[in-house]
C-alpha cells in the first residue's frame, strides 16, 4: 500500500499528523506481550506506515494483521497484507489474499493493481495485463496519480515484453487526459531504451515535435536519446530548444550544464546549472556548480556553492570530498585531509576520496604516509585500485611516485585484457616525458581508432597537451567524426 512513498517526504506524515505515534507504539509493544489491545482503523494505518518507513516489514505485518483481526473486512488492510508478502517474495501468498479481497469489492481498483504487480512478479504476463486493465477501468473516482502510476506500471510490463508500439500507445492514450505530464514521457523515452531501440525513439520524438515544435518535454527528451547515443551536440541543440519552448524545462538546463561541464566550458555549465535551480529544495545543482568552479580552480566559490548544499552532506559523499579538493585547489592540503578521511572511513570503495587522500600526503610531503596508504590499499582493496587503474597510475605518475608507478605498471602488464589501454597510456607518457611532434602524431593516430580510450589517457597524463588549442580543435574534428 506504501509502495511508493518517499522516505524523505513528508506526506505521509501529515496523512498520519492526527495520531500520537509514541502512544500507538506503546500499545504495539503491550500487544507484543500477549495484552489485549484495541486499536483504531487510523491508528493500524499510522503504525503500519511508520514501519514501513523503517523497513521492519515484520513488525508492520503484525499490525496489518492485528487489523485484520478487529476489522476482518477491511480491503485496505488485505491489499496491504498482500503488498507486505510480495516485497518478502511470497507471491503467492499475496496473490491468495488479493482473491480474498477481490470477491469482497471485485470493482476495486487498487485490488486489481495490486493483482496485476503481483501476477508480474509471477510472470503471468497475460493475467497481469487483464488485471491493469480492469483496475484502469474501474479508476474513475481514483485520484490523479494513482490512475498515472498504473498506466506507467502498465507500460513497464508490456514494454518489457517485447510489445513497444502497444507501450507507446498505451502512453499516449494517458496523455491525452494528462498532457505534458513528465512521468508519462518518462516513461516513453524508457519504453525505447528498455527495447534498446534508439534511432526508433529519436525518429518518434521528432514527429511528435513537428506536431507540436512547442513541446518542450518532446524536445527534452529527444536530447536524452541524443544524449545517450553520443550525440553531445545534437543533445545539446535540443535540450536549448526545450528551455526555449518553456521556462519549466530545467531538467534540459540542468542536462545542458552536463554536457557543457563534460565538454570544459565550465562557465557556460554553471550558467545553466544556476537557471535550472527549482526551488529551495533543489539542492544538487549546487554541488554541479561547486564542482565546475573546482575545475576552473577557483576554490573560495566552490565551498560557498558547497555551503547552499549543506543539507546534502550526510546523503551524499561528494560532498565532502569536493569539499577536500576546494581546500587542496587553495594549496592548503592539511585541511582537505579530514573531508578525504571521512568519505574513505565510511566507504572504502569511494576511489575519489582515496585519491584524495593520496595528493593531501603528496602536497604536504608525507611520502611515508602515501606510501603506507598505497601498500595498505594494495594488499586489502586491490580490486578498487584494479577498477580504477588508470587513475591510480595517473596519481603515482603525478606525484613522481616512480617506484611505486613502476611496480603497479607490471601489475597492470600481467592482465592480458588490459594491455591495449596500457599502450595508450605509454604512449602519453612518453609524449609527457618526451613532448615531440613524433610522439604526438602517435597519439593523434591512436585517436582515430580508439578515440575514447586514447583521450582518457591524454586528460590523466597529458595535462599540457590536453589544454593545448590547437589539438583540442583536433579532438573536436575527431569527437564529431566518432559520433
Amino acid at each position: 500500500m506504501f509502495d511508493d512513498f518517499d522516505d524523505n517526504d513528508s506526506a505521509g506524515d501529515d496523512l498520519f499528523s492526527h495520531i500520537d505515534i509514541e502512544q500507538a507504539l506503546l500499545k504495539y509493544r503491550q500487544l507484543a506481550d500477549d495484552q489485549s489491545v484495541f486499536f483504531s482503523e487510523d491508528e493500524i494505518e499510522a503504525l503500519s506506515y511508520h514501519f514501513f518507513v523503517q523497513s521492519q516489514l515484520d513488525d508492520q505485518l503484525a499490525i496489518v494483521e492485528q487489523g485484520l483481526y478487529l476489522y476482518p473486512n477491511k480491503v485496505d488492510f488485505m491489499v496491504e497484507k498482500a503488498s507486505i508478502y510480495s516485497m518478502k517474495n511470497q507471491n503467492r501468498e499475496a496473490l491468495e489474499i488479493i482473491h480474498e479481497a477481490k470477491e469482497l469489492e471485485p470493482y476495486n481498483p487498487i485490488v486489481h493493481k495490486m493483482e496485476a504487480e503481483i501476477l508480474m512478479d509471477l510472470d503471468r504476463i497475460d493475467e497481469a495485463e487483464s488485471s491493469f486493465n480492469s483496475a484502469l477501468e474501474n479508476s474513475e473516482f481514483e485520484d490523479d496519480e494513482f490512475i498515472i502510476e498504473t498506466y506507467i506500471h502498465y507500460a513497464q510490463l508490456i514494454s518489457q515484453n517485447g510489445k513497444l508500439d502497444k507501450a507507446n500507445k498505451l502512453i499516449e492514450k494517458a496523455l491525452k487526459r494528462f498532457k505534458n505530464h513528465e512521468q508519462l514521457f518518462n516513461q516513453l523515452t524508457l519504453n525505447f531504451i528498455s527495447n534498446n531501440a534508439y534511432p526508433d525513439g529519436i525518429e518518434y520524438f521528432k514527429k511528435r515535435i513537428d506536431n507540436d515544435p512547442y513541446s518542450y518535454l518532446s524536445w527534452y527528451h529527444l536530447g536524452r536519446l541524443y544524449e545517450l547515443t553520443n550525440k553531445q551536440e545534437l543533445a545539446l541543440s535540443a535540450y536549448e530548444y526545450s528551455s526555449l519552448a518553456s521556462t519549466d524545462s530545467k531538467n534540459a538546463l540542468f542536462n545542458m550544464g552536463g554536457i557543457l561541464e563534460s565538454k570544459g566550458e565550465y562557465e557556460k555549465a554553471i550558467d545553466n546549472y544556476l537557471a535550472c535551480v527549482k526551488g529551495s529544495g533543489d539542492l544538487y545543482p549546487f554541488i554541479c556548480i561547486a564542482r565546475s568552479y573546482l575545475a576552473l580552480e577557483n576554490g573560495a566559490m566552490a565551498r560557498f556553492y558547497l555551503e547552499k548544499a549543506q543539507n546534502l552532506e550526510e546523503m551524499l559523499p561528494e560532498y565532502n570530498y569536493l569539499i577536500g579538493y576546494s581546500y587542496l585547489t587553495d594549496e592548503e592540503a592539511l585541511k582537505a585531509l579530514p573531508f578525504f578521511k571521512k568519505v574513505f572511513d565510511e566507504d572504502n570503495e569511494d576511489f575519489a576520496a582515496l585519491k584524495g587522500l593520496f595528493t593531501c600526503y603528496s602536497e604536504l610531503e608525507d611520502f611515508e604516509s602515501f606510501e603506507k596508504l598505497y601498500r595498505e590499499q594494495y594488499k586489502s582493496n586491490y580490486d578498487l585500485l584494479l577498477s580504477n587503474w588508470k587513475e591510480m597510475a595517473a596519481t603515482l605518475y603525478q606525484n613522481e611516485m616512480d617506484v611505486l608507478l613502476e611496480e603497479f605498471l607490471i601489475e597492470i602488464k600481467a592482465h592480458k585484457k588490459m594491455a591495449n589501454e596500457l599502450d595508450g597510456v605509454m604512449i602519453c607518457i612518453r609524449y609527457d616525458q618526451q613532448p615531440s611532434e613524433s610522439n604526438k602524431d602517435v597519439i593523434i593516430s591512436r585517436l582515430l581508432t580508439q578515440f575514447e580510450d586514447t583521450l582518457e589517457s591524454v586528460k590523466l597524463f597529458c595535462t599540457d597537451l590536453y589544454d593545448n588549442e590547437d589539438f583540442r580543435r583536433t579532438l573536436d574534428i575527431y569527437q564529431t567524426d566518432n559520433e
